[in-house]
């Protein structure tokens, strides 16, 4: 394993125009991530901040983020949008026990009353709930797209495990907090929407988001090692479904089928993003 190398940042800007489908605003209370999903999009920011480090070997804890943050919430031009936390970064990744940045960013908020969404895949959540539960407006969303653990510990190696996750969620709505399941990637495979489903029914999950796995910049470079060391029988149909655009149409457009008839099953409104001419919200 490669050691993680952490620094001390500081930022002259804390908050940006997020580009999820929407628009708001995004916050990342550090550059890079512990978490080493093999698969994230996020590895793009490396043209940017110049490390050359491999994708999950860095963090930058950016440590003056709440006292530049309060500066620029004094412009109008916040009022308005929803503020994303952890858009190209997990807010509550294992140095979030350390710096506490995340914590600080959402006390700079609230002071504000602003709608917030935070993108995890940690438990460690949990330790702001008393903290959460203060704004009017908040929802979390976890990553949830396999039960499988072996899968989940080879393609996302240092976040919390499903099981967490799941505990997390249903603590976090039995407390009043909105909280959202994002399916995604959504594999070919490892993904069973009928599980998944059920578990999120049982945490009390009051919106789901699911979309196909994106191959572009990389991303597939480390999950086809993985299927090639420890999944070689399965490894030429999960590339022949994402690289083959008549296979993918077909099983995307198979699988957003099965999708809509489990959230009518189980009542858990469902936004499917699957590839271009895939996107839809079911209710």
């Amino acid at each position: 394993m490669v050691p993680l190398k952490v620094q001390e940042i500081t930022c002259k800007s804390a908050i940006g125009k997020c580009g999820f489908p929407g628009g708001g605003w995004a916050i990342n209370p550090y550059v890079g991530c512990s978490h080493n999903c093999v698969y994230c999009y996020a590895r793009f920011i490396k043209r940017f901040t110049g490390h050359l480090e491999p994708w999950g070997s860095f963090v930058d804890a950016r440590i003056n983020i709440a006292e530049v943050l309060k500066k620029q919430l004094n412009s109008p031009k916040y009022k308005e949008g929803q503020v994303f936390i952890g858009t190209v970064t997990d807010p509550y990744q294992p140095l979030e026990n350390k710096y506490q940045l995340t914590k600080q960013v959402l006390e700079v908020l609230l002071e504000h009353q602003l709608p917030v969404s935070i993108l995890t895949k940690s438990d460690l959540v949990l330790r702001d709930l008393d903290l959460l539960r203060k704004f009017k407006s908040i929802d979390v969303n976890f990553t949830i797209s396999t039960l499988d653990e072996t899968w989940k510990k080879l393609t996302e190696p240092a976040s919390s495990s499903v099981e967490k996750r799941l505990a997390a969620a249903k603590q976090l709505s039995e407390s009043g907090i909105k909280v959202i399941a994002m399916m995604g990637p959504y594999w070919p495979i490892f993904t069973d929407p009928d599980e998944l489903f059920k578990k999120f029914k049982e945490a009390g999950i009051s919106h789901a988001y699911t979309e196909s796995f994106n191959t572009t910049g990389g991303n597939y470079t480390e999950v086809g090692e993985i299927l090639k060391q420890y999944y070689p029988e399965k490894q030429s149909e999960m590339a022949e479904i994402l690289f083959n655009k008549e296979r993918f149409d077909q099983f995307y457009n198979e699988e957003a089928k099965k999708v809509a008839e489990l959230l009518k099953k189980y009542q858990i409104p469902t936004t499917i993003y699957f590839g271009q001419g895939h996107a839809a919200k079911f209710k």
